[in-house]
C-alpha cells in the first residue's frame, strides 16, 4: 500500500522510527496526494510525526485519530489537519475505511520574490508558529477547496500546478480565518521539538517490549529524568499516563492476533503483556465495546 512507503531522513532525530517522510513524486512540485486502500478494522498507523502539513480527507468508513492529546472519532467527509511536528495516530473502526492523504511541504507556498503578504501571513505558517484545529466537519467551503485540489492533481491538465497553488492559498485563508487553534512563539516551537526528541526512544522501547512488564520508573530512566517529571511530561505529550499508553499498544497487538492467529484468548492476553485475563477482557471491552471472544467470532 502506498501509504506504507515511508523512509527515515538523516537529520538529527529524523532517522528515528517515529519520524516519517516520503519523497515527493515531483521534486519541483512539493505536494503529494494519494488515495488509501480500504483499511480493515483495527488497521493503523502507529504514533509518528513529520515536518510537512498533512490533510486527511475521509472518503468512506469510520476511524479514530489522536492528535497529541486530542481524540476524534471520524467518518466520511470529515477533514483532519495534522500540523507540522504533531504526533498523531490513526486507526480504522470498520472494514471500509478509506481516505485521501494530502501532503504539503510548507516552503512550496512561497515564491522566489519578496512579497509582504507572504512575509505577513505565510512566514509564520511556514515556521510552524500557527497551529490549526484538527477536526473540520460540515464545512462545504473547505471541502470544495480540497475537492478542487484533488481534481487538479489527478487531471494533470495544463496549468494544474498553478491551479493547485491557487487553491492552497485559498485553503490557508479559510484555515486562518476559521480554524486557528493557537499561535506559538519561536521559543515554544523549539521547546516542542526538543521535547519530542527527548521522548522518541520511549515510543520505540514500548513498541519493542510491550510483551514484558514495563514500569514508569524504567521509562523515566531511559529518558534520563525523574519519575515524577516523566509522568507529567508524558501525559502532556500523549494525553495518557504511561500505563494507559502501554495498555493501548497491547490492545492494538491483541486485535492483530485475534484476527490472524489461532491462539486462544488467554494465550493472546499473555502474549500481549497482560498477566490477568479478566483485566485484559475488561480493558478490551471498554475500548472496543465488545469482548475479545465475540470480536473473534
Amino acid at each position: 500500500m502506498w501509504l506504507s512507503e515511508v523512509k527515515g531522513m538523516d537529520i538529527n532525530m529524523k532517522d528515528k522510527k517515529n519520524y516519517y517522510s516520503k519523497d515527493m513524486p515531483n521534486p519541483n512540485f512539493s505536494i503529494d496526494i494519494g488515495l488509501s486502500d480500504s483499511w480493515e478494522y483495527g488497521h493503523n498507523f502507529k504514533e509518528h510525526w513529520h515536518e510537512h502539513l498533512q490533510i486527511f480527507y475521509i472518503v468512506s468508513g469510520k476511524g479514530y485519530i489522536r492528535c497529541e492529546t486530542k481524540d476524534y472519532d471520524i467518518c466520511s467527509k470529515d477533514i483532519i489537519v495534522i500540523n507540522s511536528r504533531e504526533i498523531h495516530y490513526l486507526e480504522s473502526k470498520d472494514d471500509n475505511f478509506k481516505f485521501y492523504l494530502i501532503r504539503i511541504d510548507l516552503p512550496f507556498l512561497f515564491s522566489n520574490q519578496i512579497d509582504l503578504c507572504q512575509t505577513k501571513y505565510l512566514a509564520p505558517f511556514s515556521e510552524n508558529l500557527i497551529l490549526f484545529k484538527n477536526l473540520i466537519r460540515n464545512d462545504q467551503t473547505v471541502s470544495s477547496c480540497i475537492d478542487s485540489i484533488i481534481h487538479e492533481y489527478y487531471s494533470k491538465e495544463i496549468g494544474y500546478e498553478l491551479a493547485i497553488k491557487s487553491s492552497l492559498y485559498t485553503l490557508m485563508v479559510l484555515l486562518m480565518r476559521n480554524y486557528v487553534d493557537r499561535f506559538v512563539t519561536p521559543r515554544q516551537a523549539t521547546h516542542k521539538i526538543n521535547t519530542i526528541k527527548r521522548f522518541y526512544e520511549i515510543y520505540d522501547y514500548i513498541e519493542n517490549n510491550y510483551k514484558h512488564e514495563i514500569s514508569t520508573a524504567e521509562l523515566a530512566e531511559i529518558a534520563h529524568v525523574s519519575t515524577y517529571y516523566f509522568s507529567r511530561i508524558f501525559k502532556q505529550i500523549t494525553g495518557r499516563t504511561p500505563v494507559e499508553y502501554i495498555n493501548e499498544i497491547r490492545l492494538r497487538k491483541s486485535i492483530e492476533l485475534l484476527k490472524t492467529d489461532s491462539m486462544n484468548i488467554t494465550e493472546i492476553a499473555m502474549n500481549c503483556g497482560f498477566n490477568d485475563l479478566n483485566y485484559f477482557s475488561r480493558l478490551f471491552k471498554k475500548k472496543y465495546g465488545i469482548s475479545p471472544s465475540k470480536f473473534r467470532y
